[in-house]
């Protein structure tokens, strides 16, 4: 897969909304708060929940709420839940590389490999948590 999807956008978003909440948020709330198409967002929701990311929450003040601290969700899982794994190309993967008689000289190869390493470092090493402080900071600076 190379780019993320709306799919993962989104549910990065309604996450993030969930976190800045430090409360159960429903679907409706959540697609209201970020100007989402609900049964598009109830689709994320049931991903996400079946991977255990978020749970629901029954009685009046319910809704979805984080299954883990938002500093213990990385951006990587939440992307690897909705879009799959990032992968630039697919000959660098072993079983690949033993049909390719050039795989050991390859310059493209080590270069695919080299970014997609460097772009799940990233994605894996951002949290949620991480998210929220980075939009607390973008607030801030265009206040002042």
């Amino acid at each position: 897969m190379v780019g993320i999807s709306t799919r993962g956008r989104y549910g990065l978003r309604a996450l993030i909304a969930i976190v800045k909440a430090q409360k159960p948020l429903s679907t409706s709330q959540v697609a209201r708060l970020e100007n989402l198409s609900l049964p598009y967002l109830e689709q994320i929701f049931n991903r996400l929940k079946r991977a255990g990311v978020i749970k629901a929450k029954r009685g009046a003040k319910g809704g979805y709420l984080l299954s883990k601290p938002a500093d213990q969700i990385t951006v990587g899982d939440v992307i690897e839940i909705l879009d799959g794994p990032v992968t630039f190309s697919h000959c660098h993967n072993a079983d690949e590389a033993e049909h390719c008689e050039k795989a050991p000289i390859c310059p493209s190869r080590l270069f695919w490999s080299s970014l997609e390493n460097d772009i799940n470092a990233k994605l894996y090493g951002t949290t949620l948590h991480d998210l929220k402080e980075m939009e607390q900071g973008l607030i801030a600076a265009r206040k002042g």
